[in-house]
């Protein structure tokens, strides 16, 4: 009786940690959805926005259009940072340019720089032309609210804050992986990250949207500091977070995606992956253990022939269901029948994937993002690139 005592006791606190990502998350996004005005405050207070760009994402229009929707009194200049010419988002962007023409836009072009991410290197660029004292960074494929540059921008006013950063709430999708892709990214952002971020615990910060005072991130090194690892985002938070700096929680975002294939939602856990990697000893259990529990106590069930603790784990089993179904309905995602099984494949799927890559890995990883193969080690840091259509000679790339 004691195995199921002690097997209860967990269950117990995991379901509350539960209920308190769903509490945590549906008040954070009330208050993203409640509009606040800027107003005098902001008059003075200059902000550049860079726009890291590669490709044409879903809905690009919408996007940049909510970005040209802000109501914010100060000035605000737009950079759209791309890689090469021929990008099929520049016509898009400067459409959008010619019919808001008040809105102070530039687009630039550059060849990833050597050593960078693809990312990094646009932000690198698009830095050198920034012209006020506050930088935002944001993805080309997020959707905000009109008062996203208010609610970034005003905790910078404190010293004592570091940077602003966001989690990402990923739409839409019909089909099973686009669908595993979006449980996935949600969950680990929205429901892990940003939950024990708002609680202070040091996880790094988001790349798909944040904002710093630019003469802080010149302080510790710029976005070159960071741009050597695909994990650009992680390492610059961790490095704020032990100089003393705050981290803040700024408004969730909006991405609508339309559909992607499992090899995505592959790359994306091997991005994970690599940032568990860098701090496998502290993170890797802490992670398993959070999503993977209630298949442990089936487990030792099983391996103890104890069937009230096997019925135990599969009444957990149907909670986790029910916390899946109510993540997707708080992600403004319908509800679909192999929903079902998606938070169980889910968790499965992280721990043996993670555990399995993390453990029995070569030392350099293969990750491909945004049409670029990069070959990584532990803690994202590129060794190799090459495009992935090969158009470019891999080069090698100084750490």
């Amino acid at each position: 009786m004691m195995l199921l005592y002690i097997c209860a006791s967990v269950s117990a606190l995991f379901v509350i940690f539960w209920c308190s990502q769903l509490i945590f998350f549906k008040l954070h996004l009330n208050w993203t959805k409640h509009i606040i005005q800027s107003d005098e405050e902001d008059e003075k207070v200059g902000v550049s926005v860079i726009h890291p760009i590669k490709d044409l994402d879903f809905e690009l229009e919408k996007n940049i259009e909510s970005w040209f929707s802000q109501d914010y009194r100060g000035a605000v200049q737009h950079i759209f940072s791309f890689q090469t010419p021929d990008d099929p988002a520049i016509p898009v962007v400067k459409s959008l340019i010619e019919e808001n023409p008040s809105i102070d836009c530039s687009i630039i072009v550059n060849p990833i720089m050597p050593g960078l991410n693809g990312k990094s290197s646009n932000m690198v660029n698009g830095m050198k032309i920034a012209k006020y004292g506050i930088v935002l960074f944001g993805d080309s494929d997020i959707r905000i609210k009109k008062d996203f540059i208010v609610k970034m921008v005003r905790p910078l006013k404190n010293e004592n804050v570091g940077i602003t950063t966001c989690g990402q709430i990923n739409i839409g999708g019909r089909d099973f992986w686009t669908r595993f892709f979006t449980f996935t990214q949600n969950s680990e952002t929205d429901f892990i990250w940003a939950f024990l971020t708002k609680l202070g615990v040091d996880l790094g910060a988001t790349g798909a949207a944040f904002a710093m005072r630019k003469k802080l991130l010149n302080e510790i090194g710029g976005l070159e500091a960071f741009g050597s690892s695909l994990l650009e985002d992680l390492h610059l938070g961790n490095t704020l977070y032990k100089m003393g700096y705050k981290l803040i929680l700024g408004p969730f975002l909006e991405c609508h995606v339309q559909k992607l294939g499992r090899e995505k939602s592959f790359n994306y856990a091997r991005r994970i992956a690599v940032g568990i990697k860098a701090h496998i000893a502290v993170e890797l259990p802490s992670f398993i253990l959070m999503i993977s529990w209630y298949w442990i106590i089936f487990a030792l069930g099983l391996a103890f022939e104890n069937i009230y603790v096997v019925y135990l784990s599969i009444i957990c089993m149907g909670l986790r269901i029910l916390h899946g179904f109510a993540m997707r309905a708080l992600t403004m995602n319908r509800i679909m029948l192999f929903d079902v099984v998606t938070p169980l494949f889910f968790d499965l799927f992280a721990t043996f994937y993670l555990t399995f890559y993390l453990m029995f890995a070569s030392r350099n990883s293969n990750v491909i993002w945004r049409g670029i193969k990069y070959a990584v080690r532990k803690g994202g840091y590129i060794e190799e690139s090459e495009y992935e259509d090969g158009t470019l000679e891999e080069e090698e790339l100084k750490v």
